[in-house]
């Protein structure tokens, strides 16, 4: 396919074009484009000497396509509609008393869906547009005013403002344990079937690695791998945890709502304690406007309690 940028020197030269053909007036054109009818009369010329034949024919006080500007001037007209329909159908709209918030699909599942309605009873004028994705994003260009990010700083995009620390510990339903008779201070996990997770990010504490730290040797990772039931997303482990297929690592923040309503139990009493933490983050250079403060308040102070 033929490179535009290089069949035209400047695209300035079609918009140019576009205007005059579709105004049949060089003039009507400058006093649209903002420049002089002197300059519009020139870019034409350009164009037209790099087409190597004339795009119109110049009468008193009006200009006429010619056989050849005429299909030139379709192509581009259609062209530019095109265009200016693809913009509109992406562009996101400006909406005044919006915080845009990016967020991981887990921790906004279980810990910020659940608290947000009390947020919203304390600011019921403020809107929310929470872009949810485990993918790290950069907080500048996806327009993002605040975001809740799992590592350790710094971060190249973002400050972080708050952040919580976490504990990584086995959980299961209740009633997967009231099934095999077993309490949960005396489960013997290794026996107990695991729900295994193919999440790449070593942050999210696989079976092995949780064994490792709390010293209980290769026999915990070796039954994950033999585990008959596999998840490529945290939130799935533990959906399938609630519903009784075996037990998952849990994490006290993000489950505490589960923890606390006994929908999971912990299982024994070792606990990993990761150097990674929950971070409130903003982008660098950012200047928060009152409705992003307000999010940030609540927020932090929602940390701070769960601290």
């Amino acid at each position: 396919m033929t490179s535009l940028r290089k069949t035209v020197s400047s695209l300035n030269l079609l918009a140019t074009f576009e205007s005059a053909a579709r105004h049949a007036s060089f003039t009507v054109a400058a006093a649209e484009l903002g420049v002089t009818q002197a300059a519009v009369s020139q870019q034409i010329k350009v164009l037209e000497r790099e087409m190597n034949t004339a795009l119109f024919v110049r009468a008193h006080r009006r200009v006429n396509l010619t056989p050849a500007g005429q299909a030139l001037a379709t192509t581009i007209s259609t062209s530019f509609t095109q265009i200016a329909e693809m913009v509109e159908t992406i562009r996101q709209p400006a909406i005044p008393d919006t915080v845009a918030i990016g967020i991981t699909l887990a921790f906004n599942q279980f810990w910020l869906l659940p608290r947000l309605p009390e947020f919203r009873a304390r600011h019921p004028h403020i809107k929310l547009r929470l872009i949810a994705d485990d993918a790290s994003t950069d907080l500048r260009p996806a327009g993002l005013d605040v975001a809740v990010r799992y590592g350790k700083p710094p971060f190249e995009d973002a400050t972080s403002i708050a952040s919580c620390q976490d504990h990584a510990f086995p959980v299961c339903s209740p009633a997967l344990l009231a099934n095999l008779g077993i309490a949960p201070d005396t489960a013997d996990i290794v026996k107990l079937p695991l729900i295994a997770s193919d999440i790449v990010n070593p942050t999210w504490m696989p079976w092995r690695s949780w064994a490792k730290t709390v010293g209980l040797g290769p026999a915990l990772g070796k039954a994950s791998d033999l585990s008959k039931l596999r998840f490529n997303h945290y939130s799935d482990t533990v959906q399938a945890a609630i519903n009784g297929e075996g037990v998952t690592m849990g994490w006290q923040v993000l489950l505490s709502n589960q923890l606390r309503e006994g929908i999971l139990v912990r299982i024994g009493s070792p606990s990993v304690t990761p150097q990674e933490r929950h971070h409130i983050v903003v982008p660098k250079g950012h200047r928060a406007t009152a409705t992003v403060q307000a999010f940030l308040d609540w927020i932090m102070e929602r940390f701070a309690a769960e601290a």
